[in-house]
């Protein structure tokens, strides 16, 4: 067979990628004990969760990674308590100003700072200080100072949680609402007798005998190594004190919440579209006569494409039940619910028309959108946070926002599409009925996509009227919006009109899909100006400058491509 050799290369390709996806999801081996530990609620940013959550969240924020050395997430932060002497002289804070880097000088360890000098090394300190009295008037920060102010606040989070002042454990229980006495007040003589006040004073000491116990315990030897028994004892205890006032919580949503952070639905995805597109590329590149012999193949990339996007669909309904509100409230939240639009648009074309291109596209656009958000986290932050006033109203967030970025997912398949028939044109000037296909598809998101962008605009402008009192102020955000749309519409009116053929289409649906990154990460992460503050970020601008001006250029080149071969091609 011709291309049997390249045939043989793709298969093992896609075999290797089915053999190494489960070990990428599989945690380190961890223990019954850390397993008991993690279920455990506590309070923190406004919402109980699990103590698993609550420690991915801390080493994320003080250390700038998601997992950092070789412990899981909730032994390390266990050992940050137990140990905090051990602690706090290790290089745990990321600093990665260069100016600020510079300041620290011989004080960093591989571009980290301890959070002991981060508190104590006064010239730092007093510049710290001298950031905050101006963020206080709220002058105009320098990017020095918020970098000043970031490394400080990573080192106050970590003492905060060494020290046990965070999170809370102990809930108020005539107000679940109120703040949660944490470990520092529970082990503390006087912290007993005030929560003697509302819970039985002999349990209180039950529970803080056993938190003793694991904290010392775990100072001779790992957490992960305790016995099941004596974490289950510490388990026991906190729900004897919640039971002997009548404090119920939410069980079954906690127990959601581990499903989610164990089951990692959004990586499952990812990993799932990219062998759909795999086992989808084998088959076309086996060649034609081979394509009928290899069913199976094509089987199992509709299989895969359909898994990931129903997994991407029960992790985003997990995270809806954790949440108690859609989430898309950040970026993060944002992509999240782009990607799988991207696969849902695609569905529907697929539906409709049978092509292979158009799920292949949208495998690798929604993929590559995933895993983007698992990457950065740091930028893009994956914690679940309370909603700020503006967005409590969750019928106007449902509607609006959900349309808006709806429509993003449309025009990033879009995006995909362009590209592709920018290349077929480039590539393969005689395959006219495959790009004759290609720019059908392609108008028809551009019209799905309009039409929700067109809705969700709009529609933001009602809800705007119901939260701030006016339809449109030209905010930032909404103007983008309408820009974005815009840029959209004059592609539409280029065909409609004769002006743009369906390779110029092609290539405005690149183009114009600049404005839709900016309305949506420009204007919370380079901007970050006007009302819409809640879904305000930073970080990540110079990799979104070099994918663009990356993409423009790889554009640019499909074109001369394009351009040289109609020179060469006889009339």
């Amino acid at each position: 067979m011709k291309n049997q050799p390249r045939f043989l290369v793709l298969s093992w390709m896609v075999l290797g990628m089915l053999t190494a996806a489960p070990s990428q999801t599989r945690a380190s081996a961890e223990t019954p004990a850390l397993h008991v530990l993690e279920e455990i609620p506590v309070q923190h940013s406004g919402r109980v969760k699990p103590f698993q959550s609550f420690a991915a969240e801390s080493v994320l924020y003080v250390t700038g990674k998601s997992r950092f050395g070789d412990m899981p997430v909730t032994e390390l932060v266990w050992h940050w308590m137990a140990e905090p002497e051990n602690w706090r002289n290790k290089p745990l804070i990321p600093v990665a100003y260069k100016t600020l880097k510079d300041e620290f000088g011989l004080m960093l360890v591989h571009g980290r700072v301890s959070p002991e000098i981060a508190l104590q090394h006064k010239p730092f300190t007093e510049k710290v200080q001298q950031a905050a009295e101006k963020r206080a008037r709220k002058d105009k920060l320098t990017e020095l100072e918020r970098k000043r102010l970031e490394v400080y606040e990573r080192a106050t989070a970590f003492e905060e949680i060494a020290g046990g002042g965070t999170p809370g454990w102990l809930a108020h229980p005539e107000e679940l609402r109120a703040g949660w006495l944490p470990l520092q007040s529970i082990l503390s003589e006087e912290g007993q007798h005030a929560a003697a006040r509302f819970y039985p004073e002999e349990k209180v000491k039950v529970f803080a005998q056993s938190v003793t116990g694991i904290l010392e315990a775990a100072r001779g030897g790992t957490v992960a190594a305790l016995p099941e028994a004596s974490v289950k004892a510490l388990a026991a205890a906190l729900e004897d004190l919640f039971s002997s006032r009548q404090v119920i919580l939410d069980r079954s949503l906690i127990a959601k919440e581990n499903l989610y952070n164990r089951a990692k639905p959004f990586h499952l995805s990812w990993i799932l579209y990219l062998v759909s597109f795999a086992l989808s590329l084998v088959v076309l590149l086996a060649g034609e006569r081979a394509r009928s012999r290899l069913f199976f193949l094509s089987a199992g990339s509709v299989v895969c494409f359909a898994a990931g996007f129903l997994i991407h669909a029960w992790g985003f309904y997990l995270r809806c039940l954790i949440a108690g509100r859609p989430p898309v409230s950040n970026m993060y939240e944002s992509m999240i619910w782009v990607s799988w639009s991207v696969a849902l648009v695609a569905l529907i074309l697929d539906a409709v028309y049978r092509n292979v291109f158009i799920r292949n596209t949208a495998a690798v656009t929604a993929a590559a959108t995933l895993l983007i958000a698992e990457n950065f986290p740091v930028a893009l932050n994956p914690a679940i946070s309370p909603l700020v006033p503006v967005l409590r109203s969750n019928f106007w967030l449902t509607v609006h926002v959900l349309t808006i970025t709806l429509s993003y997912g449309a025009f990033l398949l879009a995006w995909g599409l362009g590209h592709v028939i920018v290349f077929t044109y480039a590539l393969a000037p005689g395959a006219e009925e495959r790009k004759r296909r290609l720019s059908q598809f392609l108008y028809r998101t551009l019209q799905i996509g309009v039409v929700l962008l067109a809705a969700g605009t709009i529609l933001g402008g009602v809800w705007a009227n119901y939260s701030w009192g006016r339809f449109w102020g030209w905010d930032p955000k909404e103007t983008w919006a309408l820009i974005a749309l815009l840029g959209y519409l004059a592609v539409l009116h280029g065909r409609f009109s004769g002006l743009l053929g369906d390779f110029g289409i092609a290539v405005g649906s690149i183009a114009a899909f600049l404005g839709v990154l900016m309305a949506w990460y420009g204007v919370n992460f380079v901007l970050a100006a006007g009302l819409h503050s809640y879904g305000f970020g930073g970080g990540g601008l110079g990799y979104v400058l070099a994918v663009c001006a990356a993409d423009l250029l790889i554009t640019a080149l499909g074109v001369i491509l394009y351009k040289k071969s109609r020179s060469v091609t006889p009339s």
